[in-house]
């Protein structure tokens, strides 16, 4: 049987609803437009300017010019003056408050304790507090482990941190650890492991990078759920060769040992710990000087492990060493350039293009300009940001993301600080047989770059660093003294610029007040020209167009012309 078509519902209406709808959306529209006037939503008019009729118009505009500029460079000299009377008084409001600690050290104590916590934290950032804290772990640890590296081990090491350690006595020893294995060839690995035992105990290690933070500690994998879940950058490699290492040390002297973990800045001594105790127990990030002050982590019964700040380099190292070992991030664009043009000399030219993927550069300004067009790093208008191309090639190179290697020293004898005697007693207690045959096995479970696409980078050597607090005072006593000198310049400026600012001011009072003309004296001077013949010429209209704004005759925006 044929079923019947469906017919749509009709949208006819009644009149009556129609014109109800039409009704409504007029009284709509208009309540709409009365809101609207009154908020007052209308075009601005636009300035009619000066007619082309009124006479001396060139005249007038550039006198209006001039005026706009003298207001706009009063605001910038009283916003600057704004900005040196508060740096004066935060300035005076420090001298204040170091006086008075100086002065009253009983009542800098009684404080209170937003104030104590504020000092402490400018106290945390200092040098002085960086090697304060630095010798209070060398002193507590029993052993103490020098983070190098693997990509310039010798540029890690500080000769001075050596000596303190073996000429302290009471059987303390001195471990180094070779961290960041993954990121440099297995050959070059090999040679500079073999070359260090020679000197020191070494342990070669690689840290895990994604560990959880101590409030979600999980429990630790099954062997189902560890091919699932473990990557390439969680694995810690070395780990067990470390901590067998400790823990036998611990059977020998049959007491529980403190071990103390030194190094330079981006060395991984935060990562070294979290990788032992398998949590994220320290703060760690790619900004130098993460920790700021000594920290203790119970690994187990036995072993205490104390993270410590990093070691300063001293001023007296060359361009390199400091780019790569300072406590705090280059800022200034004059020193981020030597930092590149150092690191640039110390490699291959070739590697560099390939790695970066640029073109041919000259100097090491064409490299970071080009780098920065290549990452899109633009300023306005399209001008290449060479300070965050800087920090970038700065941040890779002390990060652990880019691969390179560095050679060894053609001389394989002992470093200058160091004796056969001193060598003998560090390595004594350890079973090196057994450290070597683990390392072995670190070695053949990590993965390696290829040494074709690692950067060939020549290291400069031993890096000095500064232990005592004494040979920092000197530096800040001269900056001191420059701050006070500079303080008196500005002083004396400061007087200068006021008189200035004053003079300014008279002169726009004087513009102003001669600007405002008389009408009924406008009209009388045209009457006195319509009355003069056509070949005599009024004194009113002889002027000269090398006149300043001053001399001149204003014109007057209230008075039209038909």
């Amino acid at each position: 049987m044929r079923r019947p078509k469906l017919k749509k519902a009709s949208k006819r209406m009644t009149c009556h609803k129609r014109y109800k709808i039409q009704k409504k959306v007029r009284e709509h529209s208009r309540k709409l437009r009365k809101e609207a006037k009154k908020r007052g939503h209308k075009k601005p008019k636009k300035d009619p300017g000066i007619p082309n009729a009124a006479p001396f118009k060139e005249e007038v505009l550039r006198e209006a010019e001039q005026r706009k500029q003298r207001l706009e460079e009063l605001k910038q000299k009283q916003k600057l003056a704004r900005q040196k009377d508060l740096e004066k008084k935060r300035k005076l409001q420090a001298k204040k408050n170091a006086t008075k600690a100086n002065k009253h050290p009983e009542e800098k104590e009684s404080t209170t304790k937003p104030k104590a916590k504020s000092n402490s934290l400018l106290d945390k950032n200092s040098n002085k507090s960086f090697c304060r804290e630095l010798k209070k772990v060398i002193e507590a640890s029993d052993i103490v482990l020098q983070v190098l590296d693997a990509r310039d081990p010798l540029g890690c090491r500080c000769s001075q941190v050596e000596q303190i350690i073996t000429q302290s006595g009471g059987n303390k020893k001195l471990l180094l650890v070779l961290n960041k294995i993954d990121l440099v060839p297995r050959e070059n690995l090999e040679k500079w492991l073999h070359y260090l035992k020679n000197e020191f105990p070494t342990v070669a290690f690689k840290s895990s990078m994604q560990l959880k933070d101590r409030s979600v500690q999980e429990k630790k994998l099954t062997k189902k759920r560890a091919r699932i879940d473990l990557s390439r950058g969680s694995m810690c490699f070395g780990s067990e060769c470390l901590l067998k290492l400790l823990r036998d040390h611990c059977r020998t002297q049959d007491t529980a040992i403190q071990v103390g973990v030194i190094g330079f800045p981006n060395v991984g001594k935060s990562s070294i710990i979290n990788s032992l105790k398998e949590m994220r127990a320290c703060n760690v990030g790619p900004i130098r000087g993460v920790t700021k002050c000594m920290q203790t982590v119970h690994i187990d019964k036995q072993i205490k492990m104390i993270d410590s700040p990093s070691i300063i380099a001293a001023p007296s190292n060359s361009a390199l060493a400091l780019a790569l070992r300072s406590t705090t991030d280059i800022e200034e664009s004059g020193k981020l350039l030597d930092a590149v043009n150092a690191i640039l000399k110390h490699c291959s030219k070739q590697q560099m293009m390939l790695y970066y993927n640029i073109p041919d550069f000259r100097n090491s300004v064409e490299f970071l300009t080009l780098l920065a067009q290549k990452r899109g790093m633009l300023k306005k208008g399209g001008v290449p940001d060479t300070e965050s191309a800087a920090k970038l090639l700065l941040y890779d190179w002390t990060g652990a993301k880019i691969s390179y290697h560095s050679l060894l020293p053609a001389s394989r004898s002992l470093s200058p600080h160091l004796t056969k005697e001193v060598v003998a007693e560090m390595q004594q207690g350890f079973n090196l047989e057994e450290l070597a045959k683990d390392n072995m096995n670190t070695i053949k479970a990590v993965k390696y770059p290829n040494p074709a696409s690692s950067i060939v980078f020549q290291s400069s050597g031993l890096t000095n660093g500064t232990i005592e607090e004494n040979e920092l005072t000197e530096g800040i006593s001269e900056l001191e003294n420059i701050e006070t000198s500079e303080e008196g310049e500005e002083l004396t400026e400061d007087d200068q610029d006021t008189d200035e600012e004053e003079e300014l001011i008279e002169e726009e009072s004087d513009v102003q007040t001669s600007s405002k003309t008389n009408p009924a004296k406008l009209s009388v001077e045209d009457e006195s020209l319509e009355k003069q013949p056509a070949g005599e010429q009024s004194p009113t209209l002889s002027f000269n167009l090398d006149k300043t704004a001053d001399q001149d005759d204003a014109y007057d925006f209230n008075t039209d012309y038909v």
